[in-house]
C-alpha cells in the first residue's frame, strides 16, 4: 500500500491572497510507460497532477495549489457544479497562471459566469470549454500536446473524466458512484445500481495509471461498493480515494477487507488543517 507524503508547501498567490495555509499531500508515481507523475491530494474530491509537461488540477474545492512554472499549461477539471467539487475562485489562477484552460461540465452555466469575470478584467471565454456527458473531445494545449478528454454519466450530478495525455490515463469520478442509501427505496437502489454497472462497463479492462474514485463513508455498509467494482471492471495502476469527508480511515478499512487491491490503494496518512 502506497501512503502519500506529508509535505508543507507555500501556497500559490491566490491562495496566499485567499488566506490559505495547508499541509499538501503528494506522492511521485513512476508510471509503466517509464514517465514520472506527482500527485498532489488537495482536499476531499481536489486533485493536482504534475506530468512532465503540463499541470491537471481536478474538482477543486479548498486546499493548497502547488507553485507552478510559466512553461507547463495548466487544465482545470469541474465534473459539476456542486460546492464540495467547485469554487468559483479557480478563475483568480488566470491572473497568475494565464496559460489556464478550463474544462467545465455542461451544468455549470458558463453565459453569466463570464459577463461577471469581464467586469473584473478576465476574459475567460477564450479559456473554457464546456463538455457533455458521453462525449470525447480533443484539445490542443499550448505546447503543441494534445489531451483527449472523454466524459461518462454520473449517478449523480455532472460527468466522470477520463483524460489521455502523452501515454498516460487519468480517471476522476467526481460523483460517479454507486450511491446505495439503506434510506432509499429497493426501486431507487436497484435503478442506481444498474446505472453504475452500466458507466463502469464503459470502462472494463482499459488501462490506467491514476485514478480518482470516491469512497464515501456516509454509505456506510455499502460505502466499499463502488470502489470494489472499479477495482474489479479495471486494470489501473495506482487508485487514490476521494470524497471521505476526512474520515481517512476508511481507506485502511477498505484495504483490511479487500488485501488483493492494498498495492493499487493509495493511502492518505493526514488531511487539509
Amino acid at each position: 500500500m502506497v501512503s502519500l507524503v506529508c509535505l508543507d508547501l507555500l501556497a500559490c498567490t491566490c491562495c496566499q491572497r485567499k488566506g490559505y495555509n495547508d499541509t499538501l499531500m503528494y506522492g511521485l508515481l513512476h508510471l509503466e510507460s517509464g514517465e514520472i507523475m506527482q500527485v498532489t491530494y488537495l482536499y476531499h474530491s481536489g486533485y493536482f497532477v504534475e506530468t512532465e509537461t503540463a499541470y491537471l488540477l481536478f474538482d477543486y474545492y479548498k486546499g493548497t495549489i502547488p507553485e507552478m512554472v510559466e512553461e507547463k499549461p495548466l487544465v482545470v477539471f469541474v465534473s459539476h457544479s456542486h460546492v464540495d467539487h467547485y469554487n468559483r475562485e479557480i478563475y483568480h489562477l488566470l491572473e497568475i497562471h494565464p496559460d489556464t484552460r478550463y474544462i467545465l461540465a455542461k451544468d455549470i452555466p458558463t453565459k453569466k459566469l463570464i459577463a461577471e469575470w469581464k467586469e473584473q478584467g478576465i476574459d475567460l471565454e477564450p479559456h473554457i470549454t464546456s463538455i457533455r456527458k458521453n462525449t470525447t473531445e480533443s484539445l490542443e494545449l499550448s505546447n503543441g500536446k494534445r489531451i483527449c478528454i472523454t466524459t461518462l454519466k454520473s449517478t449523480d450530478a455532472g460527468v466522470a473524466y477520463l483524460v489521455d495525455y502523452e501515454n498516460q490515463t487519468i480517471y476522476h469520478a467526481g460523483d460517479l458512484n454507486l450511491w446505495y442509501w439503506e434510506g432509499e427505496s429497493k426501486q431507487y437502489n436497484d435503478n442506481m445500481t444498474k446505472g453504475y454497472l452500466r458507466e463502469m462497463e464503459k470502462l472494463r479492462n482499459k488501462h490506467i495509471d491514476v485514478a480518482f474514485v470516491p469512497l464515501d463513508p456516509r454509505l456506510e455498509l455499502h460505502a466499499f461498493d463502488g470502489m470494489k467494482i472499479f477495482m474489479e471492471y479495471t486494470d489501473c495502476q495506482q487508485v487514490y480515494p476521494m470524497h471521505m469527508w476526512e474520515d481517512y480511515r476508511i481507506i485502511q478499512e477498505f484495504v483490511a477487507c479487500n488485501e488483493k487491491y492494498r498495492k493499487r490503494i493509495v493511502d492518505i496518512v493526514s488531511k487539509y488543517t
